[in-house]
């Protein structure tokens, strides 16, 4: 096996197994773990907290959206370090009836309003059977903060007429800083 395929075979592991619980130096984070309401979520449609229900990835807590209809998302504002080159990783369990779920990321407009998608994952149906992690599956994609230093994360679906829901937990948003 190349060096280089070790290392990404490595890195995939690590990824898939750990997030980190501190910011690493040279690395800004938003961490949700969804272990305390005062973690800044707010709400659309169908959507909350649950804690010591045994629904979480790890922990006591997690987010969830469910509904049959009209816009449904758990949202919080995570900090961006700007012109950086960023990722969004967090645990979803989805259910088999999810046809429209996302997991996005917005940037703020200058006059504070929430702007356009700058990127996102769309959900579709049950995740890949994962028991070792409560069949939560580890979802990531990465984004340009362009100049941005604050973006709207969130997790969310459009009700399609069947009761479908995401749950979430152990989201990051990290981005490489400049010291």
């Amino acid at each position: 096996m190349k060096l280089s395929t070790t290392l990404k075979v490595l890195l995939g592991l690590l990824g898939a197994v750990t997030i980190p619980t501190m910011a690493l130096a040279g690395i800004s984070q938003s961490q949700f773990y969804f272990e305390s309401p005062s973690e800044g979520w707010w709400f659309a449609g169908g959507a909350g907290l649950d804690y010591g229900k045994g629904l979480e990835h790890r922990g006591k807590g997690n987010g969830w959206v469910r509904n049959t209809s009209g816009w449904n998302a758990v949202n919080n504002w995570a900090n961006v370090q700007p012109n950086s080159e960023c990722t969004v990783a967090a645990w979803l369990r989805t259910s088999d009836t999810l046809t429209d779920g996302y997991m996005s990321v917005r940037r703020l407009n200058s006059d504070g309003s929430v702007g356009s998608v700058i990127n996102e994952v769309k959900l579709v149906g049950a995740g890949s059977p994962n028991p070792q992690n409560r069949n939560y599956n580890r979802y990531t994609f990465n984004f340009n903060s362009g100049s941005n230093s604050k973006v709207l994360f969130y997790v969310g679906l459009w009700g399609n007429g069947k009761d479908s829901w995401i749950q979430v937990d152990d989201a990051v948003v990290s981005c490489p800083t400049p010291y």
